[in-house]
C-alpha cells in the first residue's frame, strides 16, 4: 500500500466532475488524501503550488495532478502505481483511449504493450510524480498557461537519471480538447520564451520515442522491447502477472 496524494483545481460550476473522479480514486487499496486549490487568476501549476504547499509532501509516496475532464477505469491508481514501480518511473501519466482528446498521437495507448518507458509525459489531464521527483519539480513553474512544463521536468528526470513514460495498461479518455477555454496563440508565446529561458531545445522526433516498451510481467522477470541509452531498466516483478483490461 502506497500514501498517494490527488490534487486538482476546482473550478466553478464543474464541482460535480471533480467530484466524479475523486470518486473513482478512492477505490483502491491504497491510502488516498486529496488536496484542491479553487481556481484563482493564475496558471493551473500557480494554483496546484497553493494546494500542495497546505500539505507536508514528505508523507506521501506520490503526487497526482488530475483535470476534472477525464473518465478513469475501474480501481485505476491500483495498476497504474503498480506499473510506474515496476518500469521505475518517476513521472508518469496514463495512456489515452483511442476516442479520448489528447494534443499528440504519441500519447494514444499502444496495443501489446503495458507501459513505456519514454522521454515525454504531458503535463495533464493526469500526471504523477514519485516522492524522487517532488524534490526537484516542486515548486512547478507557475506558467498562465502551463505549455512547456512537462518538457522542463522531463529534462530533470533525465538530468536525475530517472524513468518517465506512459502506462498504457490503465487508459484514461479526456473528455475534451486542450485549449477551448484559453488562447492557444499566446500559450504558445508563453511556452517558447520559458523554453528559451531554460536553454531547452527540445526535438520532437526525440521526445516523441519509445525507449523501452513493457511487453510482460513474469514472476522472475520483465519482457521489453528497445534497449535504454544506459541499458534497460529491469525490476523484478513481485505477484502474478497483470493481463489487460478491455
Amino acid at each position: 500500500m502506497r500514501r498517494i496524494l490527488v490534487t486538482s483545481v476546482r473550478v466553478p460550476k464543474r464541482e460535480r466532475r471533480l467530484h466524479e473522479v475523486f470518486r473513482r480514486l478512492r477505490n483502491t487499496k491504497h491510502k488516498v488524501d486529496f488536496v484542491t486549490a479553487q481556481m484563482r487568476d493564475k496558471g493551473k501549476f500557480g494554483n496546484i503550488n497553493t494546494a500542495l504547499a497546505t500539505v507536508k509532501l514528505q508523507d506521501y509516496d506520490w503526487v497526482v495532478i488530475t483535470d476534472d475532464d477525464v473518465a478513469l477505469p475501474p480501481r485505476f491508481l491500483d495498476g497504474f502505481i503498480s506499473l510506474c514501480e515496476v518500469m521505475g518511473l518517476k513521472i508518469s501519466q496514463p495512456a489515452h483511449r483511442y476516442h479520448s482528446y489528447t494534443s499528440f498521437t504519441f500519447n494514444y495507448r499502444k496495443w501489446n504493450s503495458l507501459g513505456r518507458i519514454t522521454r515525454y509525459v504531458e503535463d495533464g489531464p493526469v500526471t504523477a510524480f514519485h516522492r524522487d521527483a517532488m524534490a526537484y519539480v516542486y515548486p512547478f513553474p507557475e506558467l498562465r498557461w502551463a505549455w512547456a512544463t512537462d518538457i522542463a521536468f522531463c529534462n530533470a528526470a533525465r538530468r536525475n537519471h530517472h524513468n518517465v513514460g506512459i502506462v498504457d495498461y490503465t487508459a484514461i479518455e479526456h473528455l475534451k480538447p486542450a485549449g477551448q477555454d484559453y488562447p492557444m496563440q499566446a500559450a504558445k508565446a508563453e511556452a517558447r520564451a520559458f523554453l528559451s529561458r531554460q536553454a531547452l531545445r527540445p526535438d520532437r522526433r526525440e521526445l516523441f520515442r519509445n525507449m523501452e516498451i513493457l511487453r510482460d510481467i513474469h514472476p522472475d522477470r520483465l519482457t521489453y522491447d528497445g534497449t535504454l541509452p544506459n541499458g534497460p531498466a529491469r525490476h523484478m516483478a513481485r505477484g502474478p502477472a497483470l493481463k489487460h483490461q478491455p
